[in-house]
């Protein structure tokens, strides 16, 4: 490319960092044209049209030293969307249609080189072994020409045929090629990383080594795709370009775009240098030399005194030293002498002692080396002493088959299949349903049902059927905020840290909103599910980043002393709180131990946990791509980490004790008067930033974000570099700093999955596929428990052994069935249900079935429940008139919670400090997932119902609001008409006439709001 192009860009390039991205562009396009006669455009730029996106997306800045600078365009950001993004075409023949220097020649040791590459699908050969594709990114110490081939001891990273297929690969010259086993498809962006490097050290040694990596995990530096070597290769790069040849034609299209180089890995990778003094790392996990082998010293020990008793399915001994769960817990790793394996086999009582008085003692020399072996990290061979895979013919872990509908006798009563279901029940036990309820009674429980509010607020038409009815309202957002504190409740979802500091998370109701939102639109319930699993894994998308406030909504405390403690703390509550929510399985006893009830061993609990290892919960900022953020972030964080590290060392010089924590705000409160003052500015100019509170993973991330900084006793580690560190272990007894044998990502072994990759999206794909038989029964349950107030299986957070066996298992799978087909469509499971006679029943009691079936076990009758303390309050503002139906932003502050007359949905939800009439009327406790709320009836109910400041405020605003009816009589037909959602009969009226005359229309009407047929759905 010619001089004349690139050197007006290098101008502009070397303006500040926050250049005016609009203005930037257009004074490229002027330059372009100014300087480009119409012949260089055709000499040069005939194989490649030049777009240019210009956008600052800044990341915390690799340091100036580790970047390689080229003289021109190709300097670009880390995971940006492409600052330049080069479309190129081929001639037919060898072409460089792009060439630039780099600023400085290049001999040092290692040069890192990235770029991503996207072949347009209908560009690629269909038939490789016949013509294939072929395209280079090469290194050299010459320009060249169009022509040239830079080939023949030059560095090439790019793709070629492999064996018929296109693939990619590094190479030296022609016919030495070293292919990646990465597959290579059209329409997919690669992100390619090359290193070429020296195997000798100095100014004249050839670059005699190439790696390549395609798409490479951040802890892959030592583990490259492919690899080439070559004795004389060039000493020094002064040039980088691009190469096509005789297999790219003119109608292919290939976009090449973030080119840059670097001396380092975590510089090429953009990942955070470390700070002199890290302040939040995990505690470091011993250097160990190992002097003792499992399997030549340990198993033979093992077998010969100890596998008599305590091996095999049935063991004498009942603990089993043939499986590593087992023996595990008989050990401490790494501390032999508090271990009880060592215990009893030195123990000098012959009563306890093992092996057992008649048998022979161990040996010194034996009793040695297993004391070795522990403390040494308990190594243990899985080929030699696999871990067996539990084995279960429980109900829930089957595969799902879609039963056929049953036919019944009562054929006239099937308005849905599921009626088909529950009719053949009822005709089993001699039951017969009760008549169906009126259309009064039905429209008021459709509304309380879907939109948790009277029908008033949202009345059908007078010619709407009570399908058309509950289809609008199903499209209402009202409909999303009642359905969408169903699920909160699952997610445990809360504003605040929990445990005894409490913090608050100003940021977290975004994603409430997020669930509100997915709901009332009918997001399909796989997609709902991958977005709070793994949303920061997808293709950038806000909300699925929000969504992942569902991991980020777990409780820790804050402690500094306890740093791995409160990791592992998280790490426990998003392992319990995904098996319940998603596979409704209590994984909690398999943190210590084998599930003494279901097939989940303690390797099955920590593989599980081991796919949220590289994450953690943040701020994270919404607008990734804002200039400057990144840059602001960075520069706050490293005045708080220069002035951390002077107090770390002033601390060390003063003969505190290691480690030496330092809290956050004494850091900041130990900034100068001018940098304190600079440091505020930058944490205001961040606050006012869109934020999501969200579990986000620097490594495993799709696209780079910001995470604002938030100031607490514990900030977890924040170094990209750091969080790819993280390793999980099994632990003894949960106990973290007691740590076992590293564990990888990987599925409870009793269900089958053949993973591809260990990331969360992995796992999402893994809860959604249709070998899972868990995810979808757990959802159809769900969805009928709320309609119903009880689950086909009763205990819905526990489909294991010690849960409830279905009361309809063959109308539960046709259920989960139905969803999986139907795209995962929960409005269309709604449509089933409240489509049903089952639904649509009265409550009428009828005294042979009641004798039969006095729990309503198989749903003879519709059963009324207690409205839950949301639909409570929100019931007493609509029929006051009162109620706010503002949608969506801040919560409401505990502070102003009572003088609020938006929904209950909105009000803070702040641990250990939730609004009093939530907890009084059995609301969830945001702490562990609910998967149902219990119903008490308590004395400070109606108290506070009569009583408290809110209800009287609302008994107030009602009776003014029915006031404007002036005759005593027909102010208390439209208050009954208002709060019960009926006409009056004869005697209430009379009565309530009575009533207000003695006591006052204020007195009546809280009467009213404290009425059972109030407070119940009918």
């Amino acid at each position: 490319m010619p001089r004349t192009i690139i050197q007006p860009y290098m101008r502009l390039r070397r303006q500040p960092d926050l250049v005016d991205s609009r203005r930037f562009s257009d004074e490229r396009l002027q330059l372009l044209h100014a300087e480009c006669s119409p012949a260089c455009m055709r000499r040069t730029l005939c194989p490649l049209f030049l777009w240019v996106v210009v956008g600052v997306m800044l990341i915390t800045p690799i340091a100036r030293s580790a970047t390689i600078e080229l003289s021109g365009l190709f300097r670009t950001s880390f995971l940006s969307p492409a600052i330049a993004s080069y479309k190129i075409t081929g001639t037919g023949d060898r072409n460089n249609p792009l060439r630039l220097p780099l600023a400085k020649p290049f001999d040092s040791a290692q040069l890192f080189m990235r770029f991503r590459i996207n072949y347009d699908a209908a560009s690629i050969d269909s038939q490789p072994e016949d013509n294939g594709e072929f395209f280079v990114l090469w290194l050299d110490t010459v320009e060249g020409a169009d022509e040239s081939t830079h080939s023949g001891g030059i560095p090439n990273v790019g793709i070629h045929v492999n064996k018929g297929t296109n693939a990619f690969m590094v190479r030296y010259q022609s016919g030495s090629e070293s292919f990646s086993n990465k597959k290579f498809e059209g329409g997919h962006e690669y992100l390619i990383v090359c290193r070429l490097w020296k195997t000798k050290p100095g100014a004249e040694s050839p670059f005699d080594a190439l790696d390549l990596w395609v798409d490479p995990a951040t802890t892959d530096e030592f583990k490259p795709q492919a690899s080439r070597t070559h004795p004389r290769s060039i000493k020094v790069v002064r040039w980088i370009g691009i190469s096509t040849g005789r297999k790219t034609e003119s109608e292919d299209k290939v976009t090449v775009s973030d080119i840059a180089l670097a001396d380092s890995w975590t510089s090429i990778l953009g990942l955070e240098e470390e700070v002199p003094v890290a302040p939040y790392e995990p505690d470091p996990e011993p250097v160990v030399v190992r002097t003792v082998d499992f399997r030549k010293d340990i198993h033979p020990i093992l077998k010969e005194h100890c596998f008599e008793c305590h091996a095999g399915g049935d063991p004498k001994g009942e603990v089993r030293l043939d499986v590593l769960d087992e023996a595990l817990n008989q050990t401490a790793p790494r501390d032999a002498s508090a271990s009880r394996l060592v215990y009893l086999v030195e123990s000098t009582n012959l009563d306890e002692r093992m092996p057992p008085k008649k048998r022979d003692a161990l040996s010194e020399a034996e009793i040695g080396k297993l004391r070795a072996w522990i403390d040494e990290g308990f190594d243990w061979d899985e080929e030699l002493l696999p871990t067996p895979a539990p084995k279960t013919d429980h109900w829930s872990f089957q595969h799902i088959e879609r039963p056929k509908v049953p036919k019944v006798g009562n054929k006239s009563w099937v308005a849905t299949p599921v009626d088909s279901f529950i009719a053949r029940g009822l005709e089993s036990k001699g039951l017969q349903p009760a008549e169906p309820a009126d259309r009064n009674t039905l429209v008021r429980r459709i509304a309380f049902d879907l939109i948790g509010l009277p029908a008033a607020t949202l009345p059908p038409a007078a010619e709407d059927s009570i399908a058309d009815y509950a289809e609008r309202l199903m499209q209402s957002k009202l409909h999303g905020e009642r359905w969408g504190r169903h699920w909160l409740d699952v997610a445990r979802w809360a504003e605040s840290n929990g445990h005894q500091h409490n913090r608050d998370r100003p940021h977290a109701w975004r994603y409430r909103d997020y669930v509100i939102q997915s709901l009332a639109k009918n997001k399909p319930f796989d997609v709902f599910l991958r977005e709070q699993i793994a949303g920061d894994e997808l293709p950038f998308n806000t909300e699925a980043i929000v969504a992942t406030g569902f991991l980020a909504a777990a409780r820790y405390s804050g402690n500094e002393l306890d740093k791995d403690i409160q990791r592992n703390d998280i790490l426990v509550d998003q392992v319990n709180t995904t098996s319940s929510a998603f596979l409704g399985l209590t994984m909690e006893c398999a943190q210590c131990h084998t599930h003494k009830f279901d097939p989940i061993t303690i390797r099955d609990y920590y593989r599980l946990q081991s796919f949220f290892r590289n994450g953690q919960p943040g701020n994270v900022i919404l607008e990734s791509d804002t200039p400057g953020i990144r840059n602001l972030i960075s520069r706050r964080w490293a005045i708080f980490d220069n002035e951390h590290t002077r107090l770390v060392k002033l601390r060390r010089k003063r003969g505190y004790p290691e480690p030496i924590l330092v809290q956050p705000k004494t850091v900041i409160n130990g900034l100068n008067g001018a940098r304190r003052k600079q440091f505020q500015a930058m944490e205001a100019s961040i606050a006012k930033l869109p934020q999501s509170w969200s579990f986000y993973s620097a490594t495993n991330a799709r696209s780079q974000h910001n995470v604002a900084p938030h100031v607490m006793r514990w900030p977890l580690a924040r170094h990209a570099v750091s969080l790819a560190r993280q390793k999980t272990h099994l632990l003894v007894r949960g106990d973290v700093k007691s740590r076992g044998p590293e564990v990888k990502p990987g599925i409870p072994s009793v269900f089958k999955w053949n993973a591809s990759s260990t990331s969360r999206l992995n796992l999402a794909d893994w809860l959604t596929s249709r070998e899972n038989p868990l995810t979808a029964r757990v959802w159809v349950n769900r969805i009928w428990q709320w309609h119903f107030g009880r689950g086909l299986v009763e205990t819905t957070g526990d489909f294991g052994k010690q849960g409830t066996k279905p009361s309809h298992p063959e109308l539960l799978d046709w259920l989960a069935v139905e969803l999986m087909e139907k795209n995962w469509d929960t409005r269309h499971i709604h449509r089933l249900i409240l489509g049903s006679n089952t639904y649509r029943q009265s409550s009428a009691y009828i005294a042979n079935n009641a004798q039969l079936d006095p729990d309503n076990l198989r749903y003879w009758r519709w059963e009324p429940r207690r409205l839950e303390a949301e639909a409570i309050r929100d019931t007493m503002l609509a029929t006051a008139g009162s109620i706010d139906l503002k949608a969506g932003g801040a919560s409401v502050p505990r502070s102003k919670v009572n003088e609020s007359n938006r929904r209950s949905v909105y009000l803070q939800q702040k641990r250990d400090n939730l609004p009093h009439q939530q907890m009084l009327f059995d609301g969830a406790n945001a702490v562990t997932s609910c998967a149902h709320r219990r119903v008490s009836t308590v004395s400070l109910q109606p108290l506070y119902l009569l009583n408290s400041k809110f209800a009287q405020r609302m008994a107030r605003e009602f009776a003014k609001s029915v006031e404007e009816v002036h005759e005593p009589r027909k102010q208390v037909a439209e208050a009954i008409q208002r709060a019960l959602g009926r006409k009056a009969e004869i005697d209430e009226l009379r009565r309530g006439e009575l009533l207000t005359k003695e006591h006052g229309l204020v007195s009546f009407c809280a009467a009213l709001m404290n009425l059972n047929e109030f407070l119940y759905i009918p």
